[in-house]
C-alpha cells in the first residue's frame, strides 16, 4: 500500500507542453497495413490497443514523436497511453510532450506512473458533458507525486516503485503448430468413467473464516472460479490436480476449470479426479468440457445428469483391446501449442 499522504500537487501543465493533437478525422486518410513503410499509428479516444484504432499513410504533416503521452478528452474519457512509435491524431486527443530541463528526460518507467495518475484522476474530477477534461487538462488539471523536496518530485522513487511492478513476459518456442488434430480415432467416454466425483463442502460462507492462506472457489466461470482467500481449514479441502464442473450459477453453469493445487468449493462445484490428470491434458479436458456449456444455458442443472455427460476424446487401445483416453497424447498437443512449453 503506498502512503501518498507526504506527496505534492502539481499541474500537469508544468511538467509537460500540452498540446490538443492534429484533430484529424479517419474518414478522409487513407488507412494502411501495419508494415507498410508508409504507415503511421492513428490515436482516437478509443481504450484499446494503446489508443491506436487505425494505422493510415504518412502526410505531409509532422507526426508526432514516440515517447509522448495520448490523453482521450472524450470517448473512452482519460485514457492515458505512452506511444512507441510516431503518431498522429483524431479529434479529442491531447498529446503531452517533454518540457526542457523538467519532463524532457523521463523514463517510459515515469512516464507510465503518470499515465496512471492521470486516468485515476480524470476518473475522480471529470465527466464528458458536465465537467469537460478539455478545458481543465492545459490549466488546472493536477497529480500528485512523490517529492524529495519542495516542487521537487521523488523521479528516482517512481523510477524503483515502477521497476518494482515489473513483471518478466514468458516467451515461446513453439512457432510452428506440431500436432494437427484427426478426430477421426476419437471416442465417447462418460464423464463418471474418467473421473472419481466429489461434491463441494460449503454451502455457506459463513463457516469459513477470514485469511489469506486459500483459495476458496464457486460458481465463476472467469479467474479459474476464485472467489477469494480464506484461512485453511481441514474438513472443507478439496484436493487439487482436478477438473472443476461448474453445476449450478447463473451464468456460470456448465463452465469448467482446472485447479493445480488445495482449495475449499462451494456445493455447486463437483471435483473430477484421475490419476492420469495433469495440468496439460487437464487444460485440453476443460477445453472440450466447455464445448457441452450450451446445454446449460436456459436454467437447466448440471449435477444429476454429469456422470452420464459424455464427450469425445483423443483414444487408444489397452491391453484388453478396448478404447482408452489417450492422456499422453492430450498432454503433448497443449506442449506443443504456443506458450505450452511455459505453462
Amino acid at each position: 500500500m503506498i502512503d501518498a499522504s507526504q506527496w505534492e500537487n502539481f499541474y500537469l501543465k508544468d511538467i509537460f507542453e500540452i498540446n490538443y493533437g492534429n484533430k484529424l478525422d479517419l474518414c478522409n486518410l487513407f488507412e494502411v497495413s501495419t508494415n507498410d513503410s508508409n504507415a503511421v499509428s492513428f490515436v482516437s479516444r478509443t481504450a484499446q490497443n494503446n489508443g491506436v484504432s487505425s494505422y493510415v499513410e504518412r502526410l505531409n504533416i509532422k507526426p508526432f514523436p514516440k515517447g509522448s503521452l495520448t490523453v482521450a478528452l472524450g470517448g473512452s474519457l482519460g485514457e492515458t497511453f505512452l506511444q512507441t512509435s510516431e503518431f498522429y491524431t483524431g479529434q479529442n486527443v491531447a498529446v503531452l510532450l517533454p518540457k526542457k530541463g523538467i519532463s524532457d528526460n523521463l523514463s517510459d518507467n515515469q512516464k507510465l506512473f503518470i499515465a496512471m495518475l492521470i486516468k485515476y484522476e480524470t476518473s475522480l474530477r471529470f465527466i464528458a458533458f458536465g465537467r469537460e477534461l478539455n478545458k481543465h487538462i492545459k490549466t488546472d488539471f493536477s497529480i500528485k507525486l512523490p517529492v524529495i523536496s519542495k516542487n521537487k518530485p521523488d523521479w528516482e522513487w517512481i523510477e524503483n516503485y515502477m521497476n518494482g511492478l515489473a513483471v518478466k513476459i514468458p516467451r515461446t518456442k513453439n512457432l510452428i503448430l506440431k500436432h494437427e488434430i484427426n478426430t477421426g480415432n476419437w471416442h465417447f467416454f462418460k464423464v463418471g468413467q474418467l473421473f472419481k466425483l466429489e461434491a463441494g463442502k460449503v454451502s455457506s460462507t459463513e463457516v469459513l473464516t477470514e485469511g489469506e492462506d486459500i483459495f476458496y472457489c464457486g460458481a465463476k466461470k472467469d479467474e479459474n472460479g476464485i472467489m477469494s482467500r480464506c484461512a485453511y481449514d481441514k474438513k472443507y479441502i478439496s484436493k487439487g490436480n482436478c477438473i472443476v464442473f461448474i453445476c449450478d450459477g447463473q451464468g456460470a453453469v456448465g463452465y469448467n476449470n482446472y485447479m493445480d493445487r488445495d482449495f475449499i468449493a462451494t456445493v455447486n462445484l463437483v471435483m473430477g479426479y484421475n490419476n492420469n490428470l495433469n495440468k496439460y491434458n487437464g487444460l485440453f479436458l476443460v477445453s472440450l468440457l466447455d464445448l457441452e456449456r450450451p446445454k446449460f444455458s436456459f436454467g437447466r442443472k448440471r449435477k444429476k445428469t454429469l456422470a452420464n455427460t459424455e464427450i469425445k476424446l483423443p483414444a487408444k487401445l489397452n491391453s484388453k483391446n478396448e478404447y482408452e483416453p489417450d492422456w499422453q497424447y492430450m498432454e503433448d498437443y497443449i506442449k506443443s501449442l504456443p506458450y505450452g512449453d511455459v505453462i
